[in-house]
């Protein structure tokens, strides 16, 4: 008996053309379409139509699908209140997502990062990759404890982690973390690396005019070090501003650039910075393109990183490939991930920081060996291949719903 192709969808909840789960989703897809796994069809599902995908579409079928907010609470309802769930056989109202789905044959649901979607499933299993769990244990920050969007995002992780086929995170630290937090075995908990984005992992050799015209476009200095993250004080900006004071104070001179989305918070480290005398210093740019990326690390002198939550991102990786040393948070569990391929610092002294950016920047010596350190631990990372735990997690439901489907 032949066996017949399972459909999983992998769902994007999101708008944004940025971030960690975006690029999730490329490198999902571009591997997807390089292992092409027998018996097994990817679909995608986005909630918006404004998150240009730009796919293959003879790879993969894309569908486009959101739920009003009272089919979302009917949905919310058929699934955690206790009354509508004893009696959903006869409730009036369906499931419009449960319906969609089984409407168009979908067998798993991967969720590319946490979604108020997972709520709605009733029948449908799934699987999703959590980052981090930053909303339960760093709760000193004003956008984790005062925003509406990170305490959604926490009950939404209560409700559905423990409903979860498995859930993929990227180091052994988070893993133990969500498994405290959210009383999930570990057993169903994945490890699976960070990768750098498709245009920095696909790039080799800088073409001079795009070079030249970024450079224009961006208004670049000719050497800088390089700060790619989102504006939000746990980024810790500001710190690596009072370590550029320092060194300029010492007169020693460097350019500084940030980029990276904005939700109001940048408007704040301009003012301070001018108020310090560093406007002529630091470039603030917005969120970067891919086709622009690459030429941003390939520009720069290093990448620093003092994001006091993580442990783990992605541009570390994507420095490693560029071939930068890297400043970065000396964050607990980060040195297993990353060992001794970066400079690690205390993120809340600048004092540390400016000393870190002086000696990478006059030891040569030094500087490379953290850039030939940088580029064994990139292909370390390529080659061990732990995103196959993704395609296992797929086999692995497929091996148990033959017990009831037929």
């Amino acid at each position: 008996m032949i066996e017949k192709d399972k459909k999983v969808a992998i769902f994007v909840d999101s708008r944004k053309k940025s971030g960690g789960a975006y690029q999730e989703l490329l490198y999902t897809i571009k591997r997807i379409k390089k292992e092409k796994p027998d018996n097994i069809k990817f679909v995608i599902i986005a909630t918006s139509k404004k998150l240009d995908l730009n796919l293959d579409r003879e790879n993969f079928e894309i569908y486009y699908f959101s739920l009003s907010s009272i089919s979302r609470y009917i949905a919310y309802l058929r699934n955690f209140s206790p009354f509508i769930r004893g009696i959903k056989k006869i409730f009036f109202f369906k499931n419009k997502f449960e319906y969609f789905l089984k409407k168009n044959n979908i067998d798993l649901v991967y969720f590319v990062g946490p979604s108020q979607y997972s709520l709605y499933l009733e029948d449908t299993k799934f699987f999703l990759t959590l980052p981090d769990v930053s909303v339960r244990e760093n709760l000193e920050f004003p956008e984790i404890v005062n925003s509406s969007e990170f305490q959604r995002k926490d009950n939404v992780l209560q409700k559905s982690l423990p409903r979860a086929l498995a859930i993929i995170t990227n180091c052994q630290i988070i893993k133990k973390r969500i498994s405290f937090f959210y009383r999930v075995l570990e057993e169903r908990i994945f490890i699976v690396g960070h990768r750098p984005s498709n245009s920095i992992s696909e790039f080799k050799i800088p073409d001079k005019n795009i070079q030249a015209n970024v450079r224009k476009k961006l208004k670049l200095p000719k050497d800088y070090i390089f700060y790619p993250a989102m504006y939000l004080p746990h980024k810790n900006h500001k710190t690596v501003i009072d370590a550029l004071k320092i060194l300029k104070n010492e007169n020693t001179h460097f350019k500084l650039v940030f980029c990276g989305s904005d939700i109001g918070y940048v408007s704040n480290l301009k003012k301070y910075v001018k108020d310090i005398n560093l406007s002529d210093d630091i470039i603030f740019l917005n969120f970067i393109d891919d086709e622009d990326l690459p030429y941003l690390y390939f520009d720069s002198s290093m990448l620093i990183m003092t994001s006091l939550i993580g442990p783990t991102n992605i541009p570390p990786w994507e420095a490693f490939k560029m071939q930068k040393p890297i400043i970065y948070s000396d964050l607990k569990g980060i040195r297993e991930v990353l060992e001794d391929a970066v400079h690690y610092v205390d993120p809340m002294s600048s004092i540390k920081i400016a000393q870190a950016i002086k000696k990478i920047s006059t030891d040569k010596a030094y500087k490379k060996k953290l850039i030939e350190r940088g580029i064994e631990k990139f292909y370390e990372n390529e080659n061990k291949d732990d995103f196959s735990l993704f395609f296992d997690i797929i086999k692995n439901f497929r091996k148990y719903q033959k017990t009831w489907s037929f």
